[in-house]
């Protein structure tokens, strides 16, 4: 019974959907601003190869992101707890053609909808 509960115990919980898609907001990011207009990119070497470092003059330092009270986004979609609004979102675009298949619509709509679209082949059945 032992070795039972050692192998539950000793499974890792996986994140939930929610969680999986959340990132915090980076400093790399285009839309990330700092109020204070305090953001510099440099190039670094590390290893031999150029990398993009984001300092912040007002403290002489690396960039903290979105801990930093002065942080901002462009899109106002950054979060309190500093997770991207933007990666949160689920977009759903449909196509017109699904949309029109799933929708059942009269031939004289079907007929209207392919004048204005073209693809007349494809709606008309």
């Amino acid at each position: 019974m032992k070795k039972q509960s050692d192998k539950e115990s000793s499974k890792t919980i996986a994140p939930l959907k929610g969680e999986a898609s959340r990132t915090t907001c980076r400093p790399t990011c285009p839309l990330f601003r700092c109020s204070k207009n305090a953001l510099v990119v440099v190039t670094r070497f590390y290893r031999g190869k150029p990398r993009k470092v984001i300092l912040c003059r007002w403290v002489g330092d690396l960039c903290v992101g979105a801990k930093c009270q002065y942080a901002y986004c462009v899109k106002r979609a950054m979060l309190p707890d500093g997770t991207c609004g933007l990666g949160l979102r689920e977009r759903r675009v449909k196509d017109l053609l699904k949309e029109i298949e799933e929708e059942e619509f009269g031939r004289d709509v079907k007929s209207i909808l392919t004048k204005r679209f073209g693809k007349r082949d494809m709606l008309l059945e």
